[in-house]
């Protein structure tokens, strides 16, 4: 008596070699599972992507399917930070006020205006019909005047990874911890020190607006707190082995994806 051989799920032929793939309860010769968009072989992969019945490697799949960036389009992957307002996920570097152009920081106050993200002060300047910016440099009979503005630095979003996974181990940093950050970042210490010294102003000033009471202006409209996480585990498809993957954020409700370990598995011997 022999055992029914299985069939593979992509050249439709008897599996007969002692060693198969099984994916999504289908089985596959090992030469067979491969990427339906660059057939890259996933039999020595460690973990491959189903979506609609296609098959996927993990670089087609997040390229496809993987969250974006709300500002500039890119893919975000699972080895980077990212701000979240509302339903919008953002780079940490492209975290920034729409109309000024600065990046917004931990604990610092920011509002969403048809998906614009706006700074406090470009929010209140919108809402409250202020002339801050206009006026800014202007003398009582329209002349402008010449105003030396600083120079803002501006950060990577490599620096800023950086910066925020220290700011959570350490506030405070003592200069040997500066001149350790500074040279990972590529900084000055003295840019780095201030970065961290605006960024616990800016906690501590939270913490102070968190009591306030809600009936304020700005409470009304605003996001109160802006937090940076990696991605949320529980809202990237199933993995291979049955836990979660950590790499593409999906809603639960359309969550119809499902990353498949290729497991080995042996045929059993005529008898």
């Amino acid at each position: 008596m022999k055992t029914e051989l299985r069939s593979c799920a992509a050249c439709g032929e008897p599996i007969s070699d002692r060693f198969f793939l099984e994916v999504g309860g289908c089985s596959w010769h090992a030469h067979c599972l491969r990427c339906c968009m660059c057939m890259c072989p996933l039999d020595r992969q460690q973990s491959c992507f189903i979506r609609e019945r296609q098959v996927y490697c993990k670089a087609d799949y997040s390229k496809n399917f993987g969250a974006k960036c709300s500002k500039c389009c890119r893919g975000i992957s699972a080895s980077d930070w990212v701000r979240r307002a509302r339903d919008l996920v953002f780079h940490l570097a492209c975290f920034a006020c729409d109309q000024c152009g600065r990046q917004l920081s931990t604990g610092e106050q920011f509002a969403l205006m048809d998906d614009r993200v706006l700074c406090k002060a470009h929010y209140l300047e919108t809402v409250e019909g202020g002339t801050t910016s206009s006026d800014e440099g202007c003398d009582g009979d329209g002349y402008h005047k010449s105003k030396t503005k600083r120079v803002r630095t501006t950060f990577t979003e490599e620096q800023l990874q950086v910066l925020q996974a220290n700011f959570q181990i350490d506030s405070n940093p003592d200069g040997q911890d500066l001149e350790r950050i500074a040279s990972v970042t590529g900084l000055s210490k003295r840019v780095t020190q201030v970065w961290f010294q605006n960024s616990r102003a800016r906690q501590k000033k939270h913490i102070h607006a968190v009591r306030e009471p809600e009936g304020s202006s700005f409470a009304r409209h605003i996001n109160l707190q802006l937090t940076y996480s990696f991605q949320n585990n529980a809202q990237n498809p199933m993995h291979m082995n049955g836990s979660k993957a950590g790499l593409y954020p999906t809603h639960e409700s359309s969550m119809d994806e499902m990353s498949q370990d290729s497991s080995v598995h042996c045929m059993p011997s005529e008898v």
